[in-house]
């Protein structure tokens, strides 16, 4: 490996590094304006056997410092889904790899149209990321404007995708003014630089449209209070014997006392809250029971078995919705399992993969989502649970089938302390923007919080010394639409804009595999 091998190989590194910096526990989001900087200008001196390698090595880079928290239930895991996620970084720098020797950077209607493929080959490969294989939507790098009220609000027709493209966009702008200085210094002088002016153009027309659409959306609707239970019970103890009466004695007293001095319209528990099946356990049901004639319904996070004749029970993820009368009149079932974290593939006939996993028996996954109705009131909502947040299908499919409000009950204690939950929070702010709906968490750690319609964080339960992980209740208000809202655009379409990726990455990708595979061939036969 020579010196300018080694530069490349240090320039992927920068980039993987400054788009960790974008994401908690960093969150220098300024950072994603130049994040791939680096890289791109990188392919341009790389040579084509060395491209997928150096794209390959900045992605595993990046995801080994933003999911360093999952070591803490696995390293082989960690390791193994870091260099998965990487791979989707290799045809970013082989189509920028072969566009920059096909074509140089002298010529500007050339460099535009990389300026289009760059951006529509990164969403579509970020696309299939978060889908292919029952998807992995965790950081893309759009959630990098989480924080920027403005350019967020283009989430509400072109999803997270958008976010992502504007950056790319930019970054392509910043990369070719740069190479162009590199290979025709002499001959720029003081020319102008359309490319680093059409990067800025599309950032400022993005700002001030978004800025437009922030002051437009409607954040005032039917009022709603809803106290947000955070029990913060340590996911090592939450399934043990000795801990049931203390999982117990918080819901009752946090409850109690929320219902006592807030009396909400309703009242969130977490996922899985209670430590059995509330509907076919005594003790968990007589305890909600007796909570909810306190004069509050509450949302309860629990599991579910449904019997089979002859067959094992079907286990579920559920939320339960109880009114004041300490009866159930809405329930959920999780759609998105986790993988090996809530099923295992196939876990009847390979025992060695079970027996390296943190649950016994897989759960089954719902079919629908459940749109609750809240007595009196008659509000529409649903439950995301867990990480079903993460998934913008699942956000989309609860919005058009009626529901105003989202919630969701989740478990973060598995990664707790660590910045997963900081991470998980940033991608229910990209819900929200997208659907233009609030939604308010509830986690057993983690951040319990509202967010409002425009995707700000409006509430988050602290401690008194500013902790979010520790035991409490936080009374939110919410704002909820009208039934009747207008839907986003992304709402009722969906990811038109990736689809419309998707045929450019592909195309330019596979031309760059082709070339590369006839360098090499040539490289070959010369010697």
């Amino acid at each position: 490996m020579n010196r300018r091998d080694l530069l490349v190989i240090g320039a992927m590194a920068l980039s993987g590094v400054l788009m960790a910096l974008v994401f908690a526990p960093f969150e220098m989001t300024d950072a994603a304006w130049c994040a791939l900087v680096p890289l791109l200008i990188a392919s341009a001196y790389i040579r084509p056997n060395l491209a997928w390698r150096a794209g390959w090595f900045a992605g595993v880079l990046f995801w080994l410092i933003t999911m360093y928290w999952l070591t803490r239930v696995t390293y082989f895991g960690w390791m193994l889904l870091c260099l998965y996620c990487a791979l989707y970084f290799i045809p970013v720098v082989l189509v920028s790899s072969w566009w920059f020797r096909t074509y140089g950077v002298g010529r500007f209607l050339m460099n535009a149209a990389y300026m289009v493929v760059i951006t529509a080959t990164w969403v579509a490969f970020e696309y299939f990321r978060m889908t292919l294989f029952t998807g992995f939507p965790w950081n893309p790098l759009g959630a990098g404007l989480h924080a920027n009220i403005a350019f967020l609000q283009h989430a509400s027709w072109g999803g997270v995708y958008v976010l992502s493209g504007l950056l790319v966009w930019t970054n392509a702008a910043i990369a070719l003014t740069i190479l162009r200085y590199m290979k025709h210094h002499a001959k720029l002088g003081r020319k102008p630089h359309p490319e680093l002016m059409m990067g800025m153009a599309m950032v400022v027309v993005a700002f001030v449209t978004g800025g437009r659409m922030a002051r437009d959306v409607e954040i005032v609707g039917r009022e709603m209070r809803i106290a947000l239970v955070q029990t913060s019970i340590p996911q090592d103890q939450k399934w043990t014997f000795d801990t049931v009466d203390l999982i117990y004695e918080r819901l009752r007293d946090l409850t109690a006392g929320a219902v006592t001095w807030t009396s909400p319209d309703l009242v969130v528990w977490p996922e899985t809250a209670v430590p059995d099946d509330v509907r076919l356990s005594e003790t968990s049901y007589d305890l909600v029971d007796a909570l909810s004639r306190l004069g509050s319904p509450i949302l309860v996070g629990s599991m579910d078995a449904a019997a089979r004749p002859n067959q094992k029970p079907l286990y579920y993820n559920c939320s339960f919705l109880f009114d004041t009368n300490g009866v159930i009149i809405g329930a959920y079932e999780k759609r998105h399992l986790v993988l090996f974290g809530e099923y295992i593939p196939f876990h009847e006939h390979i025992r060695l993969i079970t027996a390296r996993t943190p649950i016994m028996e897989s759960f089954s996954p719902g079919s629908t989502s459940t749109v609750f109705r809240l007595p009196g009131k008659n509000i529409p909502f649903s439950s995301l649970i867990c990480f079903e947040d993460t998934l913008p299908y699942l956000a989309r499919a609860s919005v058009r089938n009626g529901a105003r409000l989202l919630i969701n009950q989740t478990n973060d204690a598995w990664f707790d302390p660590s910045a997963a939950s900081r991470q998980h929070m940033v991608l229910s702010v990209i819900r929200t923007a997208e659907n233009r709906v609030p939604m308010v968490r509830s986690a057993n750690t983690g951040y319990t919080c509202s967010i409002d319609a425009r995707g700000q964080v409006r509430e988050i339960l602290l401690d008194a010394d500013g902790r979010h992980d520790g035991p409490g209740f936080r009374l939110v208000t919410v704002q909820v639409p009208p039934d009747h809202m207008p839907l986003t655009f992304y709402t009722r379409y969906g990811d038109v804009l990736a689809w419309a990726c998707l045929p450019i990455g592909l195309l330019f990708w596979l031309a760059a595999i082709r070339a590369n595979r006839t360098t090499r061939q040539s490289m070959v036969s010369t010697h």
